[in-house]
């Protein structure tokens, strides 16, 4: 019998059509059949598209280069990028238009990996800008970047390598900026941190000493002592239990390496990975400011020196950005609905350029928009832009992304989804998915009475996803359920979660609910069924554990 790697070999020889088909259509079952229960991830799997976009799957199209620089690659979809972006903008409140001249205006671009690549771009931008790279908007760059691009030399311009700040100042840690993020931060931030070369709070504080942080005096609580590694210091900033950075330990970190002259760099999440959570970012950007006042680090003067003259540029001494991966395409309609009365009044953290101290943000389109490949969006100022490496003749556009060649089909699918529905279908979906969250909560609360078993059900508020005790592999499986373990006051818990993106529904959760009180769903557990459920030996097989 041929097993399916068999069956999808690639030998050399062409698969007739039958042989082709077949495959497909084992495929499309399988995945058909996976997507009736998936419940694990952030992502929205009710997507739905306009045939108008099926005859660009025959063509290559690429948005190569700067967004709002057409450039000599005729085919791409650079015109719906622009108007994703405007439209990013405007629910941001960034300054729109664009404009190079304006400096407050937003920049930004559409990405082909969703909000790791959009993080990696921030944490590179900061570094360099922190570092005291040159920056676009400084005098006579962007005329630079083009008279070497229209000098028909073949090899790279020399004018356009980085140009670096004067470094023999007083402060020797001047230009080594320090990343802050919190333990509920998604691992590619960590990632970026080492390829990037990023020094961490951690990985530095434990060169120069003891942690200002005391245990327990300086920690939320509940907060487990195996978070805590060399030196006391937190390997990450410390969470509360619903996810969220816990300020007061973040300001008392930070003021430790201001002290030291450092610039800062912040990664605030708009919705963490596992717990849901949204960083209070605006009162964490009130409780920093004042330390950044202090220190000199609000604003200050970068001075260079280039062909034997001397210029200044006057810059902060911080970056802050939001990780905002699911939220930030998911709350600015929760703040509507809630506005409107279509939700319980709650408060809603501000996150975006409405805070000035804002540098950056980025989202994944294929989350709460929803799409069938990772995209999204990063957004900052235009005066927060670094020179580029390059800004190459071949392709007719500075080359001001992070991976130059860009999908074209991603700016097209986002614009489609946003072109297809208004704000107040925005608004209605954001309000079922929060919904759907509460009503997810109450069910598995209920199942855990039923059952007499805590399964530490948990809700952060506003977000969309629920924890629960880790149940059968099976279950895990065929729910497609992110698994995570967790210290809560020193105990090691091994969690699932799920998240109430669009296209969940009541049917589903009660599914699972039913799935759960199984006798075996949860193996560590002891008692017996002993609620109103399905009898204990009643297994559903093919859907639920063997």
């Amino acid at each position: 019998m041929k097993t399916k790697d068999d069956v999808l070999a690639l030998t050399g020889e062409a698969l007739e059509p039958a042989e082709r088909s077949g495959v497909y259509e084992q495929m499309t079952a399988g995945m058909q059949e996976k997507m009736r229960y998936f419940l694990g991830y952030q992502v929205n799997q009710d997507l739905s598209y306009s045939e108008e976009l099926h005859p660009f799957l025959g063509m290559h199209l690429n948005n190569i280069g700067d967004p709002f620089t057409d450039g000599n690659m005729t085919m791409h979809s650079k015109e719906m990028e622009r108007a994703v972006l405007d439209y990013y903008a405007s629910l941001w409140h960034a300054e729109t238009p664009h404009a190079n001249e304006n400096g407050n205006s937003y920049w930004g671009y559409t990405l082909s990996m969703g909000s790791t690549e959009g993080n990696v771009y921030a944490i590179w931008n900061a570094r360099d800008y922190l570092s005291g790279k040159l920056l676009l908007s400084q005098e006579d760059a962007e005329a630079e970047a083009d008279r070497a691009s229209r000098s028909g030399k073949p090899a790279r311009a020399a004018g356009l390598q980085y140009s670096q700040a004067d470094e023999r100042l007083e402060n020797p840690n001047a230009y080594r900026p320090v990343a802050f993020f919190s333990q509920d931060t998604h691992y590619s931030i960590v990632k970026a941190m080492r390829v990037l070369a990023f020094d961490t709070f951690y990985s530095l504080g434990t060169q120069l000493g003891s942690c200002p942080l005391s245990y327990p005096a300086d920690y939320p609580d509940g907060f487990s002592k195996e978070y805590i590694g060399e030196r006391g210091w937190p390997r990450e900033v410390p969470s509360d239990l619903d996810g969220a950075v816990y300020v007061p330990a973040l300001k008392k970190l930070v003021e430790y390496f201001l002290a030291e002259g450092h610039p800062i760099f912040v990664c605030f999440n708009y919705g963490t990975t596992f717990k849901g959570a949204y960083d209070p970012v605006e009162s964490a950007v009130e409780a920093l400011s004042p330390l950044l006042e202090a220190y000199g680090m609000l604003e200050r003067t970068i001075v260079y020196e280039k062909n034997g003259q001397k210029y200044t540029d006057v810059r902060s001494g911080f970056w802050f950005h939001v990780d905002g991966a699911l939220g930030a395409g998911h709350m600015p309609y929760v703040e509507k609905a809630a506005a409107r009365g279509l939700l319980p009044e709650q408060e809603v953290p501000v996150f975006d350029f409405r805070l000035p101290e804002i540098q950056s943000i980025c989202m994944s389109g294929h989350k709460a928009l929803g799409a069938p490949f990772p995209c999204g969006v990063y957004m900052t100022k235009t005066k927060y832009q670094l020179l580029p490496p390059d800004d190459p003749m071949y392709i007719g556009a500075p080359d001001t992304t992070f991976a130059g060649s860009r999908s074209s089909l991603a700016a097209m699918y986002m614009w489609d989804q946003l072109a297809r529905m208004s704000e107040d279908d925005h608004v209605a979906q954001a309000v079922h998915m929060q919904k759907m969250a509460a009503y997810a909560a109450a069910v598995l609360t209920k199942v855990a009475e039923d059952i007499c078993y805590d399964l530490w059900v948990e809700h952060t508020s506003l977000s969309l996803t629920v924890r629960f005790r880790r149940p059968h592999p099976d279950i895990v499986d065929t729910y497609s359920l992110s698994c995570e373990a967790l210290y809560v006051d020193g105990e090691k818990r091994h969690y699932a979660h799920l998240f109430a993106m669009k296209h969940v529904s009541r049917e589903l959760l009660d599914t699972l609910a039913e799935d759960l009180r199984q006798e075996g769903a949860f193996p560590c557990r002891e008692t017996k069924h002993q609620g109103p459920g399905p009898a204990a030996d009643t297994l559903l097989s093919g859907r639920s554990f063997k």
